[in-house]
């Protein structure tokens, strides 16, 4: 180490060495990028499930997911006021009560124990 207090001397740049024998350490540079073909894109199917059960199933899950998808949103959107310490049909009827016109579907789809997104984790 040098006594001089130099920064440039302390950290002693190299020049790169350039030539056909090298290979790049990084990423894809640009240039290599633009010259590249691009690969055919593979498509993966799945082989359908033409049983009446595997649809029915398949739909009642996609059905599931939507309806907690919703509750979720609700959740979510504080213009129906804060969810800690209430269930979700519970924070419905207040929003309700107070005419802050929650999504109608959703009273259907919220039942009296299930609580909101936060309970437990705040």
């Amino acid at each position: 180490m040098t006594r001089s207090g130099d920064v440039k001397s302390f950290f002693r740049q190299q020049k790169a060495r350039t030539g056909a024998a090298t290979k790049p350490t990084g990423g894809v540079s640009k240039k290599a990028a633009q010259h590249q073909k691009a690969a055919p894109a593979v498509l993966v199917h799945s082989v359908p499930d033409h049983s009446a059960d595997g649809d029915a199933r398949r739909r009642q899950e996609e059905e599931e997911e939507e309806r907690e998808r919703a509750a979720r949103e609700f959740d979510m959107d504080m213009r129906f006021g804060p969810c800690l310490g209430l269930t979700r049909a519970q924070r419905w009827r207040r929003a309700a009560a107070l005419g802050l016109a929650p999504p109608p579907a959703l009273v259907a789809l919220c039942a009296d124990d299930q609580p909101c997104l936060w309970e437990g984790r705040v």
